[in-house]
């Protein structure tokens, strides 16, 4: 069956499964996504918790799938963007070492959640480029601690929804047509249409589907954030050494 396809604006739209969609699509400059990367574990009532190393194998089979499509199509000086925990940044790591040179990003919330003693307040983002992505250079020093508070539980329209403001200072360093093969509340889409970028994307919930089309909608309703062209990329690209 061939996915649902919404056109709006610039933004397509794919009701379906990113691996079955992304094959058929052109090249993109930037894929930015927050991929499923729960680690499965076995609980049983009355019996230890119990976990083992080779959990993460199957997350990392899962990811490689992904990771081998958006390879294909992504444009040889493209980057990626992908957000992780502590748990799945190994296995995400691992998989993008062999493609990609890259460098780990933090998002700071500047609040705490829930969590033990020290309770965890912010996410990691994975930042990968190829050997020809030019630096990109408009005179603004980028810290790789990015500072941005989280969307309220009752504001959310997905469990992990992130701030389109957040997405927005990604998206800045990043060619015209964007990719997010996991669509979810589709606040990249968002963020895409306000900088007056093309937006793919892919959710296989219909729901959330049906309310990302609502929101990119909404987004062509709104005055552009930014009306005048990005600065031009600076040619060259990081070394080695800077890929920490």
């Amino acid at each position: 069956m061939s996915p649902r396809v919404e056109q709006i604006g610039d933004a397509t739209l794919y009701l379906g499964d990113c691996l079955e969609v992304v094959p058929t699509l052109g090249v993109v400059d930037a894929v930015l996504t927050d991929p499923p990367y729960a680690i499965p574990t076995f609980v049983a009532a009355g019996r230890e918790q119990t976990r083992s190393v080779g959990d993460l194998s199957i997350v990392e089979t899962a990811f490689r799938f992904y990771v081998e499509q958006w390879r294909r199509v992504l444009s040889p000086k493209g980057r990626a963007f992908v957000f992780c925990d502590g748990n799945s940044y190994p296995v995400m790591y691992r998989v993008l070492f062999s493609h990609f040179s890259s460098a780990l990003l933090i998002w700071d919330k500047g609040q705490i959640g829930m969590g033990r003693e020290f309770r965890k307040s912010h996410e990691l983002i994975l930042h990968a480029w190829r050997k020809d992505t030019p630096v990109y250079g408009d005179g603004v020093g980028r810290a790789d601690v990015l500072k941005c508070p989280p969307l309220s539980s009752d504001a959310r329209s997905h469990p992990a929804e992130k701030p389109v403001a957040l997405i927005a200072e990604l998206l800045r360093v990043c060619g015209h047509t964007i990719l997010d093969p996991f669509m979810g509340s589709a606040s990249t889409a968002v963020a895409a249409v306000q900088a007056g970028k093309r937006f793919i994307g892919c959710e296989i919930e219909p729901s959330y589907f049906d309310n990302a089309c609502r929101r990119v909608e909404a987004a062509y309703a709104q005055p552009r954030l930014f009306d005048e062209p990005p600065p031009k990329p600076v040619q060259g690209s990081l070394l080695d050494g800077e890929a920490a």
